[in-house]
C-alpha cells in the first residue's frame, strides 16, 4: 500500500513516461510502458549517484518480486538500462513498468492476449496487436480501462518522493562506498608518495606508513567522493619518515659499545 494518493502517482506516472526530444531508444517499451526514474554516470565519481541508483534497483526490484521465490516479475517490469551520453559517457538507468500487464485482448471475442498500449499522456488502450490496428484504423469506439500500477512503479514513485526530501536513499551504504573509495585513494597516494624514497626497505616503508595511519585518517570526509589530497599524504608520509630514522639515528648512536662499562 503506497503511502502516495493516486493524483500524485499519476503525476509522477506522466512524468516518467515523457519521452525526451530528440532521444532515439532501441527498446520500444521504453517511455511506452516502462518510464525513467533514475540515472547515474557509471564512471563518474559521483559516490552518491551510484549509491541512491544501486540502492534504488534493489529496493525496486524487491517491491516487484515481493512474495515470489525468483525474479520473474522484476525481470519484466524493471530494466536496468545503460546508454552513450555525450556528456557523461555510460549513463545507467533504471525503468520501471508503469501499469500491469492484461491477459487477455479487450476486443469482444478475441482470446489473443494483450498488451497496453500508452496513446498519449493519458489515454491508453488493451489490445492485441492484431486488434490495436483495426482499433487505429476504424477508430472503434472505446472506453479505455486503466490498469492497475505495478508494484515496481509505485516504490520507485516512493523513491522519488523520498530523494526529493533529502538526497540519500541509505546512509550506511553511501557511508560504506565512501569510505571504500577514500581508503582506496590514500593507499594509491601513499604509494606515490614512497616513490621517491627508492633505497627504503620494504620493512621500512611499511613501518612509516603504519605510522601515518592517525594523521592519514584526520583526512577523511576532508574532501567530497573520498578524494584525498596527495601533497598532504605526501607531507604525512615525509614528516613520519625523517621521525623514524631520526629514531633510529639516535638508536645508534647511544647503543652501548660492546665491552664499554654503562655509565652509572
Amino acid at each position: 500500500m503506497s503511502s502516495l494518493d493516486r493524483e500524485t502517482l499519476e503525476q509522477i506516472a506522466q512524468q516518467i513516461l515523457t519521452e525526451p526530444s530528440n532521444a532515439y531508444f532501441f527498446d520500444d517499451r521504453l517511455f511506452s510502458t516502462h518510464g525513467a526514474v533514475l540515472s547515474w554516470a557509471e564512471y563518474g565519481d559521483d559516490i552518491l549517484a551510484e549509491s541512491n541508483y544501486r540502492t534504488a534497483l534493489d529496493l525496486i526490484r524487491a517491491a516487484a518480486d515481493d512474495g515470489r521465490n525468483d525474479t520473474e516479475i522484476s525481470d519484466r517490469h524493471v530494466i536496468d538500462g545503460s546508454s552513450r551520453h555525450w556528456a557523461v559517457g555510460s549513463l545507467r538507468t533504471i525503468y520501471v513498468q508503469v501499469r500491469e500487464d492484461y491477459e487477455r485482448c479487450d476486443f469482444t471475442g478475441c482470446a489473443g492476449a494483450a498488451m497496453w498500449w500508452r496513446e498519449g499522456i493519458e489515454t491508453h488502450t488493451q489490445f492485441c496487436e492484431d486488434h490495436r490496428a483495426e482499433y487505429d484504423e476504424d477508430g472503434l469506439s472505446y472506453e479505455p480501462v486503466i490498469p492497475d500500477f505495478t508494484a515496481a512503479f509505485i516504490e520507485a514513485a516512493e523513491i522519488i518522493v523520498a530523494l526529493q526530501d533529502y538526497p540519500v536513499l541509505d546512509e550506511s551504504d553511501y557511508s560504506e562506498r565512501e569510505y571504500e573509495r577514500w581508503h582506496s585513494n590514500v593507499n594509491e597516494a601513499l604509494e606515490y608518495a614512497q616513490r621517491d624514497y627508492e633505497d627504503d626497505t620494504e620493512e621500512q616503508s611499511a613501518e612509516i606508513a603504519s605510522r601515518c595511519d592517525g594523521d592519514l585518517s584526520d583526512l577523511y570526509g576532508q574532501h567530497a567522493d573520498g578524494a584525498v589530497d596527495w601533497d598532504t599524504v605526501a607531507s604525512i608520509y615525509r614528516e613520519a619518515r625523517d621521525a623514524y630514522f631520526t629514531e633510529l639515528g639516535n638508536a645508534h648512536l647511544n647503543a652501548p659499545i660492546a665491552g664499554q662499562l654503562a655509565l652509572a
